[in-house]
């Protein structure tokens, strides 16, 4: 029992992190997309953006897919991603109400 509050407890402090959600759910809405357009429509730094992916990818929430050649990189949800994404956005709705 205590193991499953310390995995909650994890996942809740990677949350918290500056970005994570709103990239999460930028994500939601626009599925497949680029570094330069997430940094655009978000106004991170490159920096910040590129820590956020990573983590995120560490995770399992995004995943990373290259076309063509490595400088065509894109990133999107993984169904993980997808179903906290939608979660996060119906907790937020809720709360608006």
């Amino acid at each position: 029992m205590l193991e499953s509050y310390n995995v909650l407890f994890e996942i809740m402090e990677e949350l918290g992190k500056k970005w994570v959600v709103p990239l999460l759910v930028f994500l939601l809405f626009y599925e497949r997309t680029n570094f330069s357009e997430i940094k655009k429509h978000l106004r991170v730094t490159s920096r910040a953006l590129s820590k956020k992916l990573k983590l995120l990818e560490a995770l399992g929430l995004v995943e990373k897919i290259m076309v063509d050649n490595p400088r065509r990189v894109f990133y999107t949800l993984s169904q993980k991603g997808k179903d906290l994404s939608q979660m996060l956005l119906g907790f937020g709705t809720n709360i608006v109400k």
